[in-house]
C-alpha cells in the first residue's frame, strides 16, 4: 500500500490508545511521522543509515539507532511500542523480551501490517486473471505470519485483534501499472504483455460505471499487547532433573 495513504484515525487510534503517549517506533519510520500528527511523544528506531538520517533531520521525533533485539534504553520507559510492516525483519525470540523490557507496567506492544483484501468480487478477478499467466502471482506474503510469535510470548499474556477495512481509489493507469509491476509481467513474451493489458482494460470497464474509478480494498491486521513484566523478574527455579556437577574441595598446600 503506498505510504501516500495514511492508516485511518481510528485505527492509529487503536494501536495507541490513549491520548499523548510516550511511544517507541521500532521498523518503519512512516508509522513515527503519523503518530507525531496525532499528538503523541515519539523516539523511533531504525538500523539503516538513510532512515535515521530522514528522521534526525525532523524535530518533532528523538531517533535511536539500534535494532529491536538489543536497545540501548533503559527498563519501563515508554507506554507504547509500535512496529508496522516491519515485525518479519526482526528475530522474535530476542525483540520480544526487549520490547517488553522497555515497556512500563501496564503498556502494550502494538503491531500491524496492511494486506490486500481479496474478498472484493472484482479483485478475485484480477488474481484469477493474473494466476492464468503465473499461478504463484498476488500471493499477498507481507510477513503478517510474523506476528503469531506475540501470541506464543510469555511476556505478553494478553493479546487482542482487530481488523480495519481500507480502501485506497485506483484509476486504469494505476492498474496497468501494478500489474505490470507483478514479477509475471516480466517473464511475457511482447504479444502476451499486450493481451494481458487489453483483458486488464476489459476487466477494469466491466466492473465500474463510466467516469469513475475502482475501488481497491485493504484490510489493517493489528495485535495490541499487554506486558506482564512479572515473568521478566521472576526467580529461576532449575528442575530436579538438572545437571549436578560435584566441585571437589582445593586441595590442602603441602609444606616441605
Amino acid at each position: 500500500m503506498s505510504k501516500t495513504n495514511p492508516l485511518p484515525p481510528e485505527a492509529l487510534a487503536w494501536l495507541t490508545m490513549w491520548d499523548g503517549v510516550r511511544a517507541l517506533t521500532i521498523g518503519d519510520p512512516h508509522i513515527a511521522a503519523l503518530l507525531v500528527e496525532q499528538g503523541h511523544s515519539v523516539f523511533a528506531m531504525a538500523h539503516e543509515d538513510r532512515d535515521v538520517d530522514r528522521l534526525r533531520s525532523r524535530g518533532d521525533i528523538t531517533p535511536i539507532w539500534a535494532r529491536p533485539e538489543s536497545m540501548p534504553i533503559d527498563p519501563c520507559q515508554f507506554d507504547v511500542v509500535v512496529c508496522h510492516q516491519s515485525f518479519h525483519k526482526f528475530d522474535a525470540p530476542r525483540a520480544l523480551p526487549e520490547i517488553a523490557r522497555v515497556l512500563r507496567q501496564g503498556g502494550f506492544f502494538a503491531a500491524s501490517y496492511v494486506v490486500r483484501d481479496d474478498s472484493v468480487p472484482w479483485v478475485r478477478r484480477l488474481v484469477a486473471l493474473l494466476r492464468h499467466y503465473d499461478p504463484m502471482a498476488m500471493r499477498g506474503d507481507y510477513g503478517q505470519d510474523s506476528l503469531e510469535a506475540i501470541d506464543d510470548c510469555k511476556y505478553f499474556p494478553e493479546v487482542e485483534h482487530r481488523g480495519f477495512r481500507i480502501w485506497k481509489e485506483i484509476a486504469l493507469t494505476d492498474l496497468q501499472h501494478l500489474v505490470a509491476a507483478q514479477p509475471l509481467s516480466r517473464g511475457l513474451s511482447e504479444p502476451q504483455r499486450e493481451r494481458l493489458a487489453d483483458e486488464v482494460r476489459s476487466l477494469f470497464e466491466q466492473s465500474v460505471r463510466p467516469g469513475e474509478n475502482l475501488r481497491l480494498p485493504f484490510q489493517l491486521l493489528a495485535w495490541r499487547a499487554w506486558v506482564d513484566h512479572e515473568e521478566l523478574t521472576a526467580p529461576v527455579a532449575l528442575p530436579d532433573s538438572g545437571i549436578k556437577i560435584d566441585v571437589p574441595p582445593p586441595s590442602q598446600p603441602r609444606w616441605p
